[in-house]
């Protein structure tokens, strides 16, 4: 529930961690098929509410057609999907092409708008939704003069000013620079966190999905395997190899550490800590 001195649509928008224990989206049985070609393959999948929940997959795998059946844009040919009465968002891969207005605050306001909710309701959806992604400065910019990383983050604004519980986001990072990169997955982490969104993170880089609890890796429209956290795949270089998937240098570098015992997130921590244990054994 909101404070008493904060408009409904406030409320809406600062939401409670999601429990985990209750399903967000279910997927069961679901095939896609276009012109003949099946996509998606029976896909059977459960994402928890509340949860950071990964998708892997190389480019040409179905990973983007499972994101449209997730967010209701495509149905399936066969199976069935349940969001559980939960809203589902999206940010796309390009987040330029889901911009719609010229200024931020205007755009952000666009779907609040279209629901029919006053004024105040909305300038309340537009300051917690720009406070949820630390985007406060961003509110009276040209939508023009936004960076890559700027604009995925309009674009996640305006998914919480819709009260979207289930976020899920396909491919990104792709056309992001290094920093934009980490500032937006950052973002990401603590939507989740801190606002009990449940993310449903698509990739074909899987040292975008370090902070996912469960991923699947997708190939040719199927799920060719499930781990708990990314370092799981890592250690199955040749179901990667297969897939099409770089695990990048710092996962195959943490992979190593943790094998020897030593799981601190912080690489330079971790680094000193194999250097200690190196000394020791000299």
């Amino acid at each position: 529930m909101g404070r008493a001195d904060q408009p409904e649509g406030y409320r809406e928008i600062i939401l409670t961690q999601g429990n985990a224990l209750s399903p967000a989206v279910t997927l069961t049985g679901v095939t896609v098929s276009f012109d003949d070609k099946t996509i998606i393959r029976g896909i059977d999948l459960e994402v928890p509410a509340g949860s950071y929940f990964g998708v892997v997959g190389s480019n040409g795998s179905g990973k983007t057609t499972l994101a449209y059946i997730i967010t209701g844009i495509l149905r399936p040919d066969e199976g069935s999907v349940d969001t559980h009465g939960l809203r589902v968002g999206m940010v796309l891969s390009n987040p330029a092409n889901q911009i719609v207005s010229l200024v931020v605050e205007e755009d952000i306001a666009f779907g609040p708008e279209n629901m029919g909710l006053s004024s105040k309701d909305i300038l309340a959806r537009i300051s917690s939704s720009l406070g949820a992604i630390h985007g406060e400065y961003l509110r009276r910019e040209l939508t023009s003069s936004l960076s890559g990383g700027e604009l995925a983050k309009v674009a996640f604004a305006g998914q919480l000013a819709l009260d979207a519980d289930v976020l899920v986001l396909d491919e990104g990072t792709v056309m992001l620079d290094p920093v934009s990169r980490a500032n937006l997955l950052m973002t990401v982490k603590e939507l989740n966190r801190a606002y009990g969104k449940t993310i449903i993170h698509i990739s074909h880089r899987l040292d975008d999905l370090e902070c996912a609890e469960t991923i699947v890796c997708i190939e040719n429209g199927k799920i060719a395997m499930r781990s708990n956290g990314v370092l799981g795949l890592v250690r199955d270089s040749s179901r990667l190899d297969i897939s099409g998937i770089e695990p990048g240098e710092r996962l195959i570098y943490r992979s190593l550490l943790a094998d020897m015992g030593i799981h601190d997130h912080d690489l330079k921590k971790a680094t000193g800590i194999l250097a200690l244990k190196i000394l020791m054994n000299v």
